[in-house]
């Protein structure tokens, strides 16, 4: 009972959804302004004081840290991460959870980056540690980062403002890499995650979620009480 009576009530109704839409209307803001300045847009002085900055803090203990991070938020450890949460769902028979999870992911990282990246074909920074020719927005590895910390607080019902403040310290890790690394402007890596949280917030909202309102706890939960799924 003492449970039951401090556990954390579920997000219920369109909340999800329309947060989602919220940040997709944000990286749409972003995108235009790109257009609209025919690819120098209005914060391209931003960006590069930024990455004139960030030129300034590179040093023998950072440089391990962000390209750890490079690796990680690249194929095949970005697999590796899902998998990481999406096999412990489909051991617990959470299977709209883990669809979350991984179809999240995929639409993310497999079609819209990519597709986004050549409709834009941004000129990414000159003074890269990691040399990379490919269009720089958004960022693929803040996008990354965003979904899969979003859909981790999507999947997990307790203590979700921990896992909520961990998964925005993870994605602004992934961008202060990318920044540090040279390899992205800091416009790049705010789309990314705007996308990314975009996207996981519309899959939580639109993903089943069974038996929230009669006791469930998360997408694919079974109300509370029940031992297992279907």
């Amino acid at each position: 009972m003492a449970n039951e009576q401090t556990a954390e009530p579920a997000v219920t109704g369109p909340r999800p959804i329309i947060a989602g839409a919220v940040a997709l209307a944000a990286f749409a803001v972003l995108a235009a302004a790109f257009v609209a300045g025919a690819g120098l847009p209005a914060y391209q002085a931003v960006d590069t004081a930024v990455t004139a900055e960030a030129l300034t803090t590179r040093t023998a203990a950072l440089t391990p840290i962000a390209l750890l991070l490079h690796h990680v938020g690249e194929w095949p450890g970005t697999g590796v991460l899902v998998a990481a949460v999406a096999v412990p769902l489909l051991a617990a028979r959470r299977w709209s959870a883990a669809l979350l999870v991984a179809g999240s992911w995929l639409v993310t990282s497999a079609v819209l980056v990519p597709l986004l990246k050549d409709v834009f074909d941004r000129v990414r920074p000159a003074e890269q540690l990691v040399p990379m020719d490919s269009p720089a927005f958004p960022s693929g590895h803040a996008a990354f980062a965003a979904v899969l910390g979003m859909a981790l607080v999507a999947v997990v019902p307790r203590h979700r403002g921990w896992v909520l403040a961990g998964a925005l310290v993870w994605t602004a890790l992934m961008a202060w890499s990318r920044i540090y690394l040279g390899v992205h402007w800091l416009s790049d890596t705010v789309a990314g995650a705007l996308l990314g949280w975009g996207v996981g917030l519309l899959a939580w909202g639109i993903v089943d979620r069974r038996g929230t309102r009669g006791g469930g706890t998360g997408p694919g939960e079974p109300p509370a009480g029940r031992p297992g799924g279907r």
